[in-house]
């Protein structure tokens, strides 16, 4: 991440910790996912998670509501219909593999960004970025086979 993110360099301003925390919270709620897909099913998992999520944007409405449009209505729909199917699956998934094992599959966000980057903003990575981007995909593939191999 450190090769990324190139601390000291122009990269490393107060924004950088958006994705830094970012990461910080998605992996909690992978590990989170885990324990509570051995308790729950996974519509309640989901369920509760949408609940937490609906009160946390609910304190911040006041601050950054903008009426939308119907367009943007279809697409806020399409959204929450897909993350709860997101979430469905990986807590399916969580009931049958190891984060370890599933971590991998994570990694294609990173291609998925990188991507759209290119497409729709024009931006190709440099070449730290580029290296970075292959430490962090090979570290967490290393991991899963590491724990393949248990």
């Amino acid at each position: 991440m450190l090769i990324v993110v190139r601390p000291g360099g122009a990269l490393f301003t107060p924004a950088i910790l958006l994705p830094l925390c970012s990461a910080l919270c998605f992996g909690f709620y992978q590990l989170v996912t885990r324990l509570l897909s051995g308790i729950d099913s996974p519509t309640t998992s989901n369920f509760l998670t949408g609940i937490l999520n609906s009160l946390v944007m609910t304190a911040l409405v006041p601050f950054f509501w903008s009426t939308p449009t119907w367009l943007h209505g279809l697409f806020m729909i399409g959204l929450g219909t897909c993350g709860m199917l997101g979430h469905m699956l990986l807590t399916q998934a969580f009931r049958h593999a190891a984060p370890a094992m599933l971590a991998p599959f994570s990694y294609g966000q990173i291609l998925f960004a990188g991507m759209y980057g290119y497409l729709i903003f024009d931006h190709t990575p440099d070449s730290f970025g580029v290296i970075g981007i292959t430490v962090i995909c090979l570290s967490g593939l290393a991991v899963a086979w590491g724990q393949r191999k248990r």
